[in-house]
This record gives structure tokens, C-alpha cells and sequence, in this order.
């Protein structure tokens, strides 16, 4: 399997486990199942490239900012995908709703990121 399908399915499972663990603890997160292959299909199309983009710009020792960013990240991720799939397909209320899935999200993408072997070449100056 060629590096990068690996990486993108390997993303999409992490995040097919994260989303259905956060809607099975968050009351307010609705997922309807046609809906949540399209969401998770989303989501892991926007974090594998985001992701790509981050790790090819941000200088590698800049950890906190890795962290952080992969929290922005997360939740702008899960904000585009709510805007795209319909809201009865698709829910996310209230911000305590809203933190707790993104922080479950994104330390699933963390875990992911340690099982995932591809890494973008470096970039040169």
C-alpha cells in the first residue's frame, strides 16, 4: 500500500473511533450514520492536509506551538465539517460539548500521529 493511502487510512480509523467515542459520551453530538461517513470522509480529508501543511511549516522543535496548533486545527476541522453535512446529520451544541469533542478528536489525531510513519520531508531554507 503505497505511504500515503497508508497514512489516510490510518487517519480515518482514528478518527472513525474518536468521533463515535465523543458521540457516545456527548449527548449534545449527534452523528446519523449515512452522515457519519460523510463527516469522518471530511474531517480526514481536511486534517491530512492540514496536518501535511503544519508539519511541512512549522519548525520542528517548536513543540507547544505543534500542540496548540493541532487543537486550532482540530476544531476548525470539526467547525467546516459541521458547516458542510447537514445539522441533522451532523451536531455539535454547546461549547463544553464542543471542547470535550475536540480535545477527543485531537488526542486521538495525536496517537495517530505516533502510529503513522509517514512524515513530510522537512523544509529546506
Amino acid at each position: 500500500m503505497p505511504d500515503v493511502l497508508k497514512s489516510i487510512a490510518i487517519s480515518a480509523v482514528a478518527n472513525i473511533v474518536s468521533l463515535a467515542i465523543a458521540a457516545w459520551i456527548f449527548d449534545r453530538f449527534d452523528i446519523h450514520l449515512w452522515w457519519f461517513a460523510v463527516a469522518v470522509a471530511l474531517f480526514t480529508a481536511l486534517t491530512v492536509v492540514l496536518r501535511g501543511v503544519v508539519v511541512t511549516t512549522v519548525n520542528r522543535y517548536a513543540r507547544g506551538y505543534t500542540i496548540l496548533g493541532g487543537l486550532v486545527l482540530t476544531f476548525l476541522g470539526l467547525l467546516l465539517t459541521e458547516a458542510v453535512v447537514p445539522g441533522s446529520g451532523f451536531s455539535i451544541d454547546g461549547w463544553g460539548t464542543w471542547l470535550g469533542v475536540t480535545l477527543i478528536v485531537w488526542a486521538a489525531g495525536i496517537a495517530y500521529g505516533e502510529v503513522d510513519s509517514v512524515q513530510p520531508e522537512p523544509k529546506r531554507r
